[in-house]
């Protein structure tokens, strides 16, 4: 009989991201007759019609979310009271209060109902001990093993310590993610560090490279580099569009791809963007594609892929992507990038927003595309050999019995 997983993804801003995307490799990997997945998702996704040809059952839940902002984050009393040490711990006790009653029990109970409802074995929450804090009192409501992934490098308080003790397994993904969440006393009954993965099924172009350059209006031997991800500060598009800036005129034939949807809260970022795209002039050379469905087709068509984050990635998903294509892959020096690439051995490492350091990479690899050929080729055997698919699902199938037989270690 198969372990029935319920994954809950509570990512919202109306994007596909790394996170669920993996999940999505983890399920196309997963033994049918050993294990059967089926997705809560907070709202709905681009990408469930792909989930549907799965057979992947999708059940999504409403989350209320308390605003950020306030009226009264503007009023000097209001912070100065903040600084007092018992007023301040009351409020932050009261937001969290608030944050139960209004945000999180509500999804707690749909959660907790479709586990009933379903039979579920474990619950695998993607998002970390902080945001899926509803799915642990999910997990807790109906005594359901937990399996808790941690994806990025959250702030923690004294609930989230007090809850990752009463955890059945938490699996970062990251050395750098583990060492985060040790540091903050973040530390469950088992702890492992797991890689992602990526399908190589899934990443296997369907088209010709020459077709796709057409269709974007590209010559066949011109240089191509793209970045790919959520349109967001973060994400350091900005960087690589400023870079191109800089050496447009020793390679003035080279394109720019920003491949991805524009997150809610990236909507004023992309529109200064496409604004010193035109400044810079290099309103031909530098494209939005916005999201796209066919990433395996442009990654077997670049010949570089840019990753920009100016804050420490926690992974990195479009690095391993590139790397896995055979593409030089240039990425920022920070985070879980640092466990994928080696510079100048398996791809370039440049500091986060570093726009000088990411154009002398560029105009290096497009002034010796032989020498960024080579690194591009370690590097593709380097995930070959570190971040198999086969290995991801093996790690993350023992975690699943693991938590089903009770066991910690």
């Amino acid at each position: 009989m198969s372990i029935r997983v319920l994954i809950v993804e509570a990512s919202s801003g109306g994007v596909v991201g790394g996170s669920l995307t993996g999940f999505v490799h983890l399920i196309r990997g997963l033994k049918p007759e050993d294990f059967s997945a089926s997705l809560a998702l907070y709202e709905k996704k681009s990408i469930e019609p792909e989930l549907a040809e799965l057979g992947v059952d999708v059940h999504h839940v409403q989350r209320r979310r308390l605003p950020k902002q306030h009226a009264l984050l503007d009023k000097p009393a209001y912070q100065s009271a903040k600084r007092i040490g018992a007023i301040g711990g009351a409020l932050r006790t009261a937001r969290q209060t608030a944050r139960i009653v209004a945000e999180e029990m509500p999804a707690a109970r749909q959660l907790a109902r479709i586990v009933r409802d379903e039979k579920i074995d474990v619950l695998h929450l993607g998002n970390g001990v902080r945001a899926n804090f509803d799915g642990i009192l999910a997990g807790w409501m109906t005594r359901t093993p937990i399996v808790c992934h941690v994806k990025g490098f959250e702030k923690y308080s004294g609930r989230e310590r007090w809850a990752a003790a009463r955890i059945d397994a938490l699996v970062s993904m990251t050395e750098a993610i583990a060492a985060h969440c040790r540091d903050s006393g973040v530390v469950a009954r088992s702890n492992q560090v797991i890689y992602d993965a990526v399908d190589p099924a899934w990443l296997r172009p369907t088209r010709d490279p020459a077709a796709v350059r057409a269709e974007l209006g590209v010559g066949a031997e011109a240089p191509l580099i793209a970045i790919s991800g959520n349109i967001q500060e973060w994400k350091g598009q900005a960087v690589l569009v400023e870079a191109m800036g800089r050496i447009a005129e020793r390679h003035p034939s080279a394109y720019c791809l920003i491949v991805g949807g524009v997150h809610r809260a990236g909507e004023e970022y992309a529109a200064a963007m496409r604004r010193r795209i035109e400044e810079l002039g290099l309103t031909e050379r530098v494209r939005f594609l916005g999201f796209r469905d066919d990433i395996p087709d442009l990654m077997n068509t670049i010949d570089i892929v840019v990753h920009a984050s100016v804050r420490p990635e926690p992974f990195g998903r479009v690095i391993l992507e590139g790397l896995l294509a055979g593409r030089l892959v240039i990425a920022s020096d920070a985070g879980g990038a640092r466990e994928l690439i080696r510079d100048r051995d398996t791809g370039f490492m440049v500091a986060p927003g570093d726009v000088a350091g990411l154009a002398e990479r560029l105009d290096e690899a497009l002034s010796d595309p032989q020498a960024a050929a080579s690194i591009a080729e370690r590097g593709q055997a380097w995930a070959r050999e570190n971040f198999s698919l086969e290995r991801h699902i093996a790690e993350m199938s023992a975690v699943y019995e693991r938590v089903m037989r009770n066991e910690t270690t």
